[in-house]
Order: C-alpha cells, then structure tokens, then sequence
C-alpha cells in the first residue's frame, strides 16, 4: 500500500431472534483503500455505501426481509419468524480486573462466555425443554469444563450473573434470564 493511501474496513453484525431462545446472525465486511488525500466526506460516504451493501447482505444471509431508506437499510420487524423482539445488544461490560489467576473467578468466566461464546455450551435450552438434567450448569466451558449457573443455589433463585451479562447465543439479558434460572432451580429441586 503506498503512502498515498489508507485502509478502511467495514464490518457489519446482524443477529435476529427466530424462535424463543434461538437466535441467527450473519456477519459480513469489506476492507478497501482510497487515496489518502480523499476529504472526510468522500470517506464517509463510501463508508456509507458499503455499510448498507453489508446490512443488505446479511439480511439475505439471515432470510429476512429489509427496507431501503433515503438513509439507511432496515430490517423489517415482521420478516422474522418467531418472534418480532429486537435482539438485545450487550451494555459494555466494566473493565476486567487484573489478577494472576487463570481466568477463574466468576466474573472472569463470564466475561470469557461474552468473549469467546465458540467455546461454551449453552445448555439451558435443553433443560427448559427436559431434554436434559436442570441441575446442570446453564453454561459449560469446552476446554477445562467449567460451568456457571444464571441463578445461585439458595431456594430463592437470586441471579448469579452479572448485571451487564447478555446471553452470546440467545440475546437474553436480565429480566429474561432470571426467570429462565428460576424455572431450572425449580426443576433441578422438585428432582
């Protein structure tokens, strides 16, 4: 790449509820360069362009339906089967705190779901369904077996999560997910 130019990058995730806990998405992105003496506007612009080309896209990718404004490409609400929910984005979560541990704490086991949810199970579809044992984790780390639970032990069910988690896979966040770890304790103790 010469001095005259830069690089720019665009990316784009759109993620869609299709069922009760079931969740698609699509990603898509693009890189390209343009002269470097190219003014704020003309990058935004082709910043743009691409933008609504990747949402477009990905709404193909996902099957659903979207709508082409004078602005932006939407997606419309009723295309989606299931469920017309917008699927929650994650609040950023506060900054990890540094310790000389091996990502054990509580805290840093759900910050790794956030993070690298390729390498966790999601069990509690299943449990909901009966299809699988409610005293189980709710989440189950592939490499070391470590699991977390949405509610803590006590017959009350408080929530065991932290209030920033959103579920990776589902796109539930607090509410949704108390009650979810409600229905498993209540399982997992009339067991």
């Amino acid at each position: 790449m010469s001095e005259d130019n830069i690089r720019i990058t665009v990316s784009r995730r759109s993620v869609v509820q299709v069922a009760p806990y079931e969740s698609e998405e699509a990603s898509s992105s693009i890189e390209w360069t343009m002269n470097a003496a190219s003014s704020q506007e003309e990058v935004l612009d082709a910043a743009t362009g691409w933008r609504n080309q990747l949402a477009i896209a990905n709404f193909e990718a996902l099957g659903v339906g979207y709508d082409i404004g004078d602005v932006a490409v939407r997606r419309l609400q009723k295309s989606v089967s299931g469920g017309n929910e917008s699927v929650a984005v994650a609040p950023a979560a506060p900054p990890a705190p540094r310790s000389a541990g091996s990502g054990g704490t509580t805290d840093e086991l759900w910050r790794d779901l956030m993070n690298n949810s390729d390498k966790w199970f999601t069990n509690w579809p299943e449990q909901l369904a009966g299809n699988d044992n409610p005293a189980r984790p709710a989440y189950r780390r592939s490499g070391d077996g470590k699991g977390l639970w949405l509610t803590n032990k006590d017959k009350g069910g408080t929530s065991a999560f932290p209030e920033w988690f959103v579920c990776p896979k589902t796109g539930k966040t607090g509410d949704d997910l108390a009650t979810v770890g409600r229905e498993l304790r209540q399982k997992s103790f009339s067991k």
